[in-house]
């Protein structure tokens, strides 16, 4: 549906909807810091959200795949 979604596992609700792809979500990462997330997107874009406020810090376009993302590093 074109959102990333928050939720909160334990009690299973719905913390808070992301807003900002062009097509479906198709893989997301935290911070380590639990402060920001990066998801990429079949519009072939890359978010980066600020969890808190759920503003887009940055995006970047025309990324080829998410194929050997580095989750480690996020």
């Amino acid at each position: 549906d074109k959102t990333l979604k928050l939720w909160n596992p334990l009690r299973g609700t719905l913390l808070r909807t992301y807003s900002g792809h062009g097509y479906e979500v198709l893989d997301a990462a935290g911070s380590f810091d639990n402060s920001s997330l990066c998801s990429g997107g079949g519009d072939k874009a890359v978010v980066l959200w600020d969890v808190a406020s759920g503003q887009v810090v940055r995006k970047f376009r025309g990324h080829a795949g998410l194929r050997g993302w580095p989750r480690e590093t996020l």
